[in-house]
């Protein structure tokens, strides 16, 4: 049990304005939505779990990638390079994301039963600008909403000077000539590289995104994003789990207007997974 609130705590108007954030830049934030007995539990867990786990050095710019499920879901794969926990449900199920996600409008979400545990050490190097989408073949690729976000909780308040989030807004709807110059992300290419790569750069129009401790982060698997060095003498930790949304063909219940036309692709077809924004990307 928890000290959770059951709710969030968004008016009408500030949730409509994060839905619209979220589906013109590519992300929101939902300030204190975890907090309390469940945000000291996971501290704990992650810094023993970070103090007693290695970090591979391929994931040195991402800075750790440890996959924690629940046990249920583990049970079906029982993969050596897994764990699990029973704080993964706590996190899952939180009532506060849920009624945030409820009032932003994000529909029949379904998640992967895990989360990442991403953690940048002290003066760990940035990570590389990249997007995670998978599915740029697919028609809902160029959907105006999301098919797939990711929920982030930040653990301590974060900063440029230990390793915000960057984003380029608008970048998971709008080409830019970065998109056809970065390598698949986290693919061996990129983690061979060095920090003189392009994907470590300055770009046009990045911002920084700055979060308090429990701050909910929520954005489209789309957008291009990265993240500063932790140049400070602590670790910088942050917890992500993936969720799938309007699952194809649906159109949210609030859309206004025609839908577009991609909704009225076969929705039986099947498409080649691809890391690599294709023509559904303008």
């Amino acid at each position: 049990m928890t000290n959770q609130q059951p709710t969030a705590t968004l008016t009408a108007a500030e949730a409509l304005a994060k839905r619209r954030q979220l589906l013109d830049d590519g992300f929101c934030i939902v300030p204190g939505v975890l907090r309390g007995d469940l945000l000291d539990r996971m501290r704990q867990f992650s810094d023993d779990f970070l103090d007693t786990h290695a970090v591979d050095h391929k994931f040195r710019y991402q800075g750790s990638d440890f996959h924690i499920m629940t046990k249920e879901a583990w049970d079906q794969q029982q993969d050596p390079r897994r764990y699990h926990d029973p704080i993964v449900k706590d996190i899952l199920d939180l009532p506060a994301a849920r009624a945030a996600c409820d009032q932003v409008g994000l529909e029949d979400m379904t998640s992967a039963s895990s989360f990442i545990l991403l953690s940048k050490p002290p003066h760990g190097p940035p990570l590389y600008w990249h997007q995670d989408a998978t599915y740029w073949n697919h028609p809902k690729s160029a959907l105006p909403w999301p098919s797939r976000v990711f929920l982030s909780y930040y653990l301590v308040d974060t900063t440029r000077e230990n390793g915000c989030l960057r984003i380029i807004p608008g970048t998971h709807r709008k080409r830019t000539e970065l998109h056809d110059l970065l390598p698949d992300a986290h693919s061996p290419e990129m983690q061979r590289a060095d920090e003189s790569h392009l994907a470590f750069t300055e770009q046009p129009g990045e911002i920084d995104v700055p979060c308090k401790a429990g701050d909910l982060v929520i954005a489209d698997g789309r957008v291009l994003h990265a993240a500063w060095p932790n140049n400070t003498d602590t670790r910088r930790t942050l917890i992500l789990a993936w969720w799938d949304l309007f699952p194809f063909p649906s159109v949210p219940t609030w859309w206004e207007g025609e839908p577009p036309p991609e909704v009225h692709a076969d929705p039986h077809a099947t498409y080649e997974h691809s890391r690599r924004p294709t023509h559904h990307l303008r």
